[in-house]
């Protein structure tokens, strides 16, 4: 960098040299001329700062003028809400108008007429009277409505006023404060620019005149007149066209320039005869002069330049480059000359207060987050509920954020003595903006639910308003379920979430799948389906959220949804606590992990139906064969026994099983036998009824898809076939058929 600095200044200085040696006269009548051009708009460049000074300071006294305006009207606004009896007291009123430091204040009703005024003589005035006050009446209806006019005279006795006002908080209305703008007038008066041109002489003979197209608004020219600056035309726009111009006014020969600022012309004239004062003195000594000059700035410029300059510019870039790269530890210390060591303890001094304001920052951050994690907690249901007026089921939940706030929910709530809604559901994204969407979704899908809307509806209805007010562009996976407990018929649906667990009574835990919809959020005028199965007395599902299946180890691998099959079996006993089975889920996903960081949040719901008399089924498994109809008899008449059932109900109840288990037997397996499980329960309703309930691994059929016979023909006319699961429609109350678990699952009831 040395080298090149001296190269280039040797060739630079030589050159100038050269060159001035060889045409100084020409370059000094240049300069005298550049010169006296530069004194020119430097002179007009001081006007212009002098003009942009006067139209900032009147802007700005007109914006604080209009914010403290504001300000007052919507403290008085604030008054007004929090004591609305001060409308009705001329002394409140007063005291609040000298505390506000206005000169009126005004307060309206509904209807835009004022209720409460200073000076009470405005009281009955409608703001619609005067398109002044007719303004402000828009806070009628916009909550946020917020005016400062300009000042302006008022529409009752004309006198100059400036009016603020803002809709009230406590009622529809208007607040309105009213103050003379002296202060605005007088800055007004301050930024009047006839008189800034007096001030601005250039050299001894020039001086600055202004104009707005051909008017001039201020000249400083004591010598001549303003019909003698017309007369020389400087009062033409057509000055702009040019750099700089000549013109001579009253005998005298000047050099012009004009330029133009905010709408306004500025133009600057010096006598010719003032321009070339100094060229001739130059010229004698400028040889000399040069020589000297070219050998002192070249050996002093190259010492300087390489001691003060480029060595401190070297070390103070190489601290630089450590602190860019997040050191923020390393010290910059050059002091080759005070202005280097300014420099270093100015970078200091701004990386320290950088690494405190990063401590702070990151102090309230943390402090702020806790703060919001304990609004949303607050915000979820108890996560280990009790129901003691509805022992049919029980349930319990856990959420674990993998940040202070996260964006998954769980909720439930109990409709109605019936019906008990539960889901789990995920927001994308994370931090504050998911945990604020997250409530927001939350409270939405609950009150829903809480119409009595079912689970299709609650979707459909809540993704059509999460759509509307979706700037961010965030959506919802969830799944919902409305279980009846008088009955187990759950009515579930799946916007785009994870599968539940079932668990039947006597069975494993399996992966309930249905078709998902759409995620909640995704695209408006979305249709959810929802879809039904039965639980029986026993039976569990396991609600849960990505962050259980896609929780990773330090590999980078998923847990997977077969680790979570496999986490739930092992947890011992069978009916274990809810705590005991969330807690044991927890664990095998943190042993999993091996110490990586949560990824995501993990929540997860788990609910056993309990049945509706709060007990558990009878069942029996027997061969799937003919010969086992008279052992399925036995034990539906064994438990028909103890209820008060008429000899009817029970003839009906038997004849509907043994039908279904002969169509099972005959049917269901189409090489060797298999098993059937039959499960009895009765239900203390209303209405009391009694539930049978068929499970076989056959063939999947759904007999209820199968058309009704004919029984108007004769029986030699009618088709094989259909008449026994004919006859089970006719003689029961409710039939269902649902494919679960890889078995076909027939539940039929009957009222006592």
């Amino acid at each position: 960098m040395r080298k090149t600095f001296q190269k280039w200044l040797f060739v630079f200085i030589a050159s100038a040299f050269a060159l001035t040696f060889a045409f100084s006269f020409l370059i000094q009548t240049r300069q005298a001329r550049d010169n006296a051009l530069t004194l020119i708009r430097l002179k007009i460049a001081d006007a212009r700062r002098q003009l942009t000074t006067m139209e900032d300071n009147l802007r700005r006294v007109t914006e604080l003028t209009s914010t403290m305006a504001l300000g007052k009207a919507r403290a008085l606004a604030r008054l007004v809400e929090l004591s609305p009896a001060m409308l009705s007291s001329p002394d409140d009123l007063e005291s609040t108008r000298l505390l506000l430091d206005v000169d009126e204040l005004h307060v309206s009703d509904a209807r835009g007429i004022l209720i409460a005024s200073i000076p009470r003589a405005y009281e009955g005035y409608d703001m619609a009277g005067a398109a002044q006050s007719a303004a402000f009446l828009p806070a009628l209806t916009d909550p946020a409505f917020a005016l400062v006019q300009d000042p302006q005279p008022k529409g009752i006795d004309h006198q100059l006023f400036q009016y603020a006002g803002v809709a009230r908080r406590d009622a529809p209305g208007i607040v309105q404060i009213g103050y003379h703008p002296r202060r605005l007038l007088e800055a007004a008066k301050l930024a009047d620019i006839r008189g800034i041109a007096a001030g601005f002489r250039i050299g001894n003979h020039g001086s600055i005149m202004i104009c707005r197209g051909h008017e001039v608004l201020s000249y400083s020219w004591s010598e001549f007149g303003l019909s003698e600056l017309m007369a020389a035309g400087l009062n033409r726009p057509a000055l702009l066209r040019k750099s700089s111009f000549d013109v001579t006014v009253g005998g005298i020969d000047y050099l012009g320039v004009a330029q133009e600022h905010h709408g306004y012309r500025i133009i600057g004239i010096l006598p010719k005869n003032e321009m070339y004062i100094s060229r001739n003195a130059v010229i004698g000594v400028l040889v000399v002069v040069n020589v000297l000059l070219f050998i002192v700035v070249f050996v002093l410029v190259s010492i300087l330049v390489q001691r003060i300059v480029i060595d401190g510019i070297y070390e103070v870039n190489s601290s630089l480059e450590l602190i860019t790269r997040g050191d923020l530890e390393v010290k910059v210390d050059v002091e080759n000359s005070n202005e280097f060591k300014a420099l270093s303890e100015g970078i200091n001094s701004t990386v320290a207060a950088l690494k405190n304001a990063i401590r702070e920052t990151a102090a309230r951050i943390d402090a702020e987050l806790k703060f919001a994690q304990a609004i949303q907690v607050s915000g979820l249901p108890d996560p280990s509920p009790d129901f003691p007026d509805h022992p049919q089921f029980s349930l319990g939940a856990v959420m674990h954020t993998a940040r202070e706030v996260g964006g998954d929910f769980y909720d439930y709530q109990v409709i109605d003595a019936d019906h008990v809604c539960f889901l789990v559901a995920d927001v994308s994204g994370k931090g504050i903006p998911a945990a604020l969407f997250m409530m927001t979704s939350k409270t939405l899908l609950h009150n829903l639910a809480a119409s009595g809307l079912s689970a299709a509806e609650v979707f459909t209805v809540g993704n059509r308003q999460i759509c509307e007010n979706n700037e961010a562009g965030m959506f919802v996976t969830a799944w919902m379920g409305i279980l009846e407990l008088s009955s187990g018929r759950l009515e579930c649906v799946n916007a785009g979430h994870n599968p539940p667990l079932l668990k039947r009574r006597q069975g494993g835990y399996d992966y309930l799948r249905i078709r998902p919809g759409l995620v909640l959020g995704g695209m408006n005028n979305v249709n959810y389906r929802s879809h039904q199965i039965v639980l029986t007395p026993g039976d569990r599902l396991v609600l849960y959220t990505d962050g259980v299946t896609e929780a990773q180890n330090s590999a980078g691998q998923l847990w997977g949804e077969e680790s979570l099959v496999q986490a739930l079996q092992a947890i011992t006993p069978e009916n274990a606590p809810f705590s005991q089975i969330l807690a044991g889920i927890k664990a095998a996903i943190d042993a999993f992990a091996d110490g990586a960081q949560q990824a995501d949040d993990i929540t997860m719901l788990t609910l056993e139906y309990h049945g509706a008399a709060a007990e558990a089924a009878a069942e029996v498994v027997l061969a799937a064969t003919v010969e086992n109809v008279q052992a399925l008899q036995e034990f539906v008449g064994a438990r028909l026994a103890g209820l008060n059932a008429s000899v009817k109900v029970q003839n009906q109840v038997q004849v509907a099983a043994e039908e279904i288990f002969v169509n099972i037997a005959r049917y269901a397996y189409a090489a060797g036998a298999g098993e059937a499980t039959v499960a009895f329960w009765p239900e203390p309703g209303p209405p009391a009824r009694v539930v049978l309930q068929f499970r076989d691994r056959g063939v999947p059929y759904n007999p209820l898809a199968r058309p009704e016979p004919d029984v108007t023909l004769p029986a030699e006319e009618r088709p094989v076939g259909g008449l026994g699961i004919y006859l089970v429609k006719k003689s029961m109350d409710a039939v269902d058929y649902q494919y679960l678990d890889g078995q076909n699952v027939l539940t039929v009831s009957k009222n006592l």
